[in-house]
This record gives C-alpha cells, structure tokens and sequence, in this order.
C-alpha cells in the first residue's frame, strides 16, 4: 500500500484539479432538454469524461449521448468487469456557502455540487485505473469504465444505453459506503394531496425535492411564516429535520387554523411511515423510511412528494395499495429491493475495505438506489459512508449527498482509490 500511498499524494494536485473541472460541469439530467437525452450540460459532461479516460490509455466510446465508456481490453477474451458511476447530480436548492459548481476546499473536504454522489468517486476510480496502466498492469478480462449521465432521475440512461449482451460479468458501483452493499432496498415514489380547509393559508411550498426539507415557508392572512430543517439524503434521514413538520408546528402556534395542518402533522410525524400505515422493519435490512422531499401548494391543496425506501421483507406493491387506498395517492413509481449472496468474491472484496480502513464491517445492504440494481450481476462498492464517513465542515443537514454545500473528504477519495486498485486486480484473476 505504501507505493500506491505515495503515488496518490503526488497526484492529488491533479485529481483536484479534474475533480474541479468535472464538478463545473452543472449536470442535472434533464429528460429532452436541448433537443437531447438529458440535456447539454449532461453530453458535454460525458464528453469530458470520455477524453479524460482516452488520456488515461483507454479505448472510449460515447455510448447513445447517455453513458460515456472507456475500455481496457483483456490479454486472453475473457470476461468483463465493469464500474459504473453518474456524472449527473441533484438539482442546487437553498443558500450555498459559495458557487456550488466551482470546486473549493474547506479544511480536509472538497466542496461542490457531485463532489460526493457521484463525480468525485469517478475521478477516484479514474485514478486507479491510471495508476494500474501506468505500472504495467495486463488484465486477461475486459475492464470498463462506465460513466453515466441519468442516475438520479430514476436511471433510464441504462436502458437506453446497453442491451443485455452489453452487460458486464460483474460491476461494481462507487456510489454507496464501503465494505459491500450485496442489496439494495426497495423504493416507492408517491405524491399524495391534503386539500386546505380554509383561507388563513394562501400556500406553502419547499425549495429541497431531492432530499429532508431544510427550507419552506406559508403565505398566510397573517403574512410570510417560514421554518428550517436539517436536511439528509432521503435513504438515510437519521438526524434529519423536515422543515415543513416544523412549519406546521410554527402555523399552529401562531393561531392559524386549517385541516392540512394537523393532517400534515399526524400524517408524517417522523421518517419511518408510522403516520401512513406502512411502518415495517427485518433484521438484513432495517426500517421503512418515508421522506417527505417536496411540497408545492395546487389549486387549494398541499402536494407532498415522498420517497420511500422499503426492507426487503416488505412487498413495494403492497405498499403503494395502501398509499392509495388509505390516502388517495398517486405512485410516481415502484421498485423491487434486490440482493445477491454474499459469496467468498463479495465477501473477499469486504475484506479488502476494511483491511484499508482497518475495520471489522459485515457486508450489509443499503437504502439507497444505485445502478447495481439495474446491472446485474452488480454490488455497490463505494467511498460513503458507513466506513469513512468524516464529519464535513457545516452545520449538521449540510454538507453531505444532495444537500446544500455538498462536500466529500479528501481522505475518502484516497482510501477508495487505494481499495479500487487492489480491487480490480483480485479480480482479474478470480472471476
């Protein structure tokens, strides 16, 4: 490890300076937009990925202006071995500390929109396969790397990019915690509607749709009544605040009286879907989490967006009937969790995690939704959290995925470039 220590601290300077470069690029994949897939912004982000791997010695390709690939071919025809990250990011909400789209560093963490989730994981992985090329390194398999361009809008950039044949034997996805991620949960989108019964509200709406509310704010006969929150990414809302359950609260005690504030409140008391009937847990995959990420106020009633994250004992289709038989709600979407067995590869590839992070982790699965679930055979093997995950530099609800002042730890990005490369070696000679 010392060797590839060393070779990473002397091109830190360069990793940040591409970091910087791919992180200005501002990517929210945009369906149509510009006449193309997911927008300008999006192809011209491919695009610099594409010529930031052919430097690296890779055969590239743009794959249907969704996905940008870069290749290295195998000595012996083998098999293949994919990783797959997203250059695309979550929209910018609220008050930033500075431009989110021009990279800086903040004590030991580099601050941007995609810092996190995703692009500073694929400059990482970038790395490891610049450092493995440039000390010699002749995989027998196929090895690709697989930058895409839609993932946070529900990834129909794979479809749209790979038939089945184009799937690899095996991918990996940086974007998750370390060790393994051998499952995914699965997910529910919804947006159900509390009509007001009076006219002390004029409205209420939020800025976040892609995480806990941290802002919103109520016209009301009294005049402009806003509250904050302490915003989480919606698949891990631990130590979250939603800000409109605070607004609510705010409301009442200022003597404003309508049904959708006790609705509201008796609806989504906490983030585990006690107020919907829908509260479920398993030992493999923890508790049902229910986030309100978005309200918007549409003739006369609150519309609240909820992203919903199921154990793998719960049935997502059961779950959806009971949104809309109890409550009227319309199912934006409605996704299977997943797993794989943890088998001695996986269990191999957990061990070399925490042999770097010096932990003694299981893998585990997650709450969140990454590209392994549609590439299968996939496993999320990524540089967030639980292992590494460093406190960054704001206040608690900043700093993290999809929030305001996105930031990812320096140290992170070298324990996941140290993990990759030893990683991609295991195997080349194991699958």
């Amino acid at each position: 490890m010392e060797e590839k220590t060393a070779w990473w601290n002397r091109h830190l300077e360069e990793y940040i300076e591409t970091l910087k470069r791919y992180v200005a690029f501002k990517s929210v994949a945009v369906p149509g937009k510009d006449g193309l897939p997911f927008g300008r912004d999006n192809l011209e982000m491919l695009r610099f990925m594409e010529a930031e791997m052919k430097k690296t010695g890779m055969e590239t390709r743009l794959v249907n202006n969704v996905f940008a690939e870069g290749k290295i071919r195998g000595t012996e025809g083998g098999k293949s071995i994919a990783v797959a990250c997203h250059g695309d990011v979550v929209p910018v909400e609220g008050e930033w500390e500075r431009d989110p789209f021009d990279l800086y560093q903040k004590e030991d963490h580099l601050v941007g929109r995609g810092s996190t989730d995703n692009k500073g994981a694929g400059i990482a992985v970038l790395f490891a396969f610049r450092y493995l090329l440039e000390n010699g390194w002749q995989p027998k398999n196929d090895f690709l790397l697989r930058i895409g361009s839609a993932e946070e809008i529900g990834m129909p950039d794979v479809a749209m990019a790979f038939e089945e044949d184009d799937r690899a034997d095996l991918t990996l996805v940086p974007d998750s915690g370390f060790p393994v991620a051998y499952g995914e949960k699965g997910s529910v989108k919804a947006e159900i509607r509390i009509p007001f019964s009076s006219s002390e509200i004029i409205s209420i709406n939020s800025k976040s749709n892609a995480s806990v509310i941290d802002d919103a704010e109520a016209e009301t006969i009294k005049g402009t009544i806003q509250a904050e929150g302490k915003g989480r990414h919606p698949a891990t809302p631990d130590g979250g605040e939603d800000a409109v359950l605070n607004l609510m609260r705010k409301l009442s005690e200022s003597g404003i009286r309508d049904d959708v504030i006790e609705k509201y409140i008796s609806m989504f008391p906490d983030f585990y879907g006690s107020g919907l009937s829908i509260a479920t847990e398993d030992d493999e995959s923890g508790r049902l989490t229910a986030v309100v990420t978005k309200v918007r106020t549409e003739s006369r009633e609150l519309v609240c967006t909820l992203s919903i994250r199921l154990p793998l004992s719960a049935n997502a289709s059961d779950v959806a009937e009971t949104l809309k038989k109890k409550f009227n709600a319309s199912i934006l979407s409605s996704t299977a969790g997943y797993r794989v067995e943890p088998d001695s590869m996986i269990m191999h590839l957990n061990d070399i995690a925490n042999r770097v992070y010096g932990s003694n982790k299981p893998p585990y699965v997650m709450a969140g939704g990454t590209y392994a679930r549609v590439m299968q055979k996939a496993i999320a093997y990524g540089m967030g959290s639980p292992l590494g995950n460093a406190t960054p530099p704001f206040p608690q609800g900043q700093g993290r995925a999809h929030q305001r002042n996105e930031s990812v730890h320096i140290e992170r990005m070298k324990n996941g470039f140290l993990i990759y490369t030893e990683a991609l070696e295991y195997l080349d000679g194991e699958i």
